[in-house]
């Protein structure tokens, strides 16, 4: 028997432990839509399941993801992208240089926001659409099955970190349905079951290549701050970001802790007062509301980071934001003829930081006779009222897409014709700003401290305050990962080979006509390969 039962439990299976990483992500599920507008929390699902020509690291630097070399010609006007040779989907089918081509042509027809026709405004043709008419020309051609090019009207020195924004390449299969359980990316994660509305479980897409990654990943939609609470005192959640509103109002319970980073473009709650619709049309209604703000409870409401410091457009000089103050209303509400009081609607994301600070808002005007009817929304109700509503006030939080003024101002003045660039509308159109929203021609600097003066000046968008990454995560482990841009995540494999860069433009006249070879870990490898530091510094994204 002794000799039977060593036997058996020689035969056994080795029982293999499974690691599940947990994450909630506040708010209700975002919809599997790859060319919608920006959305940080759709982003990080997305960023697991599939990837562009290019990808933006944590350090903000642009490196080749699907591509395997990127050759830029002298002028910078025609860029060739060569992609990896063993490029497939999750489902086995090959990726070929033809859906990359319909990736970035696919999100120039959306009809609800332009945001990728700002992004590629620089490739021919792209400044020639208009809404409800057939496509013309475009720079885009995909002559063979590895290859990709891009022909441009004019210089960007932006053109990669633009490239770099997710849904701008980022390939998906045609046989991508629109809900998330038909999403079929080039990984390295893959969705193994979608419970619509609640659950969304990953696995990895390669195990034999997942090598720094969880078996599985499970995201969780619309709870509570209250059952947020319960789960971290069950000690079944890793991770909790976006939080849901009143998650910090209590103490956390043992083994978690809460952790700010700042973010790269920053990030803001902005009161978007609608340019189109009466009575905010009016400076007057505009000013009178601005001066009903107590930004210091704006700031303590919003939680730990926040801050008050803010500008119009980054790297601007400080301006001078409307004080609360009373008479100042009544002055301008003479001033605009708007009688003895106004009524306005505002709305804002029921699941977001709009929410922390709306009833603040309404009791506040509320005191100077401005009577405000709050309108918490939801999922897509919030996009729809965001980009085409009818309420005169917005709260929004806003990042631009790139680091970059250019991206800031764009969300702020809608180009004369279109939808607006970005998740939220102003209804503010005016040709001043034309040479920097869709440009036609390279055009000079941004002349920031003005825009910046005429922006406070028109009050049409007034920033509250700014706002830090804010999460929460175990405190008896490592710390997770920040991506400045994107928020926090876990540990990934590389997704790319070997790759170079060649004709990286500067912003000098002149650009790179040559890079070295930049080395990249190679999934295949036991250990990654730790790029070597040339003379002339680490490739960066200009």
């Amino acid at each position: 028997m002794l000799v039977l039962a060593l036997f058996g439990a020689g035969c056994a299976r080795k029982q293999v432990a499974v690691t599940t990483f947990s994450w909630v992500l506040g708010g209700s599920e975002p919809a599997f839509d790859p060319h919608g507008p920006p959305d940080a929390r759709r982003w990080a699902l997305e960023r697991l399941l599939t990837y562009g020509l290019v990808a933006e690291d944590s350090a903000g630097r642009i490196a080749p993801a699907a591509a395997e070399s990127v050759l830029a010609s002298a002028d910078s006007l025609t860029w060739t992208f060569r992609l990896r040779d063993t490029l497939a989907y999750t489902d086995g089918t090959p990726c070929r240089s033809e859906d990359f081509r319909r990736a970035l042509v696919g999100g120039l027809t959306r009809s609800d926001h332009s945001t990728q026709a700002w992004l590629l405004a620089a490739v021919t043709g792209v400044d020639a659409i208009r809404p409800d008419k057939p496509l013309p020309a475009l720079g885009i051609e995909a002559p063979d099955d590895r290859t990709l090019v891009l022909h441009l009207a004019r210089r960007d020195v932006l053109l990669l970190q633009k490239l770099a924004v997710p849904g701008v390449t980022d390939a998906w299969s045609e046989r991508s349905g629109t809900a998330w359980k038909d999403a079929t990316g080039l990984g390295p994660f893959r969705v193994a079951l979608e419970e619509s509305g609640r659950r969304l479980r990953l696995v990895p897409a390669h195990p034999t290549v997942a090598t720094q990654v969880p078996d599985t990943v499970l995201f969780r939609f619309g709870l509570p701050a209250g059952r947020v609470r319960a789960l971290l005192r069950e000690s079944t959640v890793d991770l909790v970001w976006p939080m849901p509103v009143g998650t910090l109002d209590e103490a956390l319970p043992p083994g978690y802790r809460t952790m700010t980073a700042p973010p790269r473009p920053r990030r803001q709650l902005l009161l978007v007062m609608r340019a189109d619709l009466p009575p905010t049309t009016k400076l007057a209604a505009r000013q009178a509301l601005a001066h009903g703000i107590n930004r210091d409870d704006m700031v303590r409401l919003l939680g730990p980071g926040a801050e008050r410091r803010t500008t119009w457009l980054m790297n601007a000089q400080p301006g001078d934001f409307p004080p609360l103050d009373g008479d100042e209303i009544l002055r301008w509400m003479d001033r605009g003829q708007l009688g003895r009081s106004f009524h306005v609607d505002m709305a804002f994301r029921g699941d977001g930081p709009g929410a922390a600070v709306a009833r603040s808002l309404q009791g506040e005007w509320s005191r100077f006779a401005i009577y405000v009817e709050p309108h918490p929304l939801r999922g897509e109700r919030w996009t729809e009222e965001a980009l085409s509503g009818l309420t005169h006030l917005t709260l929004v939080e806003s990042q631009a897409v790139v680091d970059d003024p250019s991206a800031e101002l764009a969300q702020v003045v809608m180009p004369l014709r279109g939808p607006p660039v970005g998740a939220w509308r102003t209804g503010w159109r005016t040709r001043g700003f034309e040479p920097w929203i869709t440009p036609r021609a390279a055009v000079g600097s941004l002349p920031i401290d003005e825009i910046e003066q005429r922006l406070e000046e028109e009050l049409v968008v007034l920033p509250l305050a700014e706002l830090p990454w804010v999460w929460i995560e175990r405190d008896d482990r490592p710390r997770l990962p920040l991506h400045p841009h994107f928020g926090p995540h876990f540990v990934m494999p590389p997704v790319h080979a070997r790759a170079r860069v060649r004709g990286w433009p500067r912003r000098s006249a002149q650009p790179i006509l040559e890079q070295p070879r930049i080395p990249f870990p190679s999934p295949d490898s036991p250990k990654p390969r730790p790029a070597r530091v040339r003379p002339d510094g680490p490739l960066k994204s200009r």
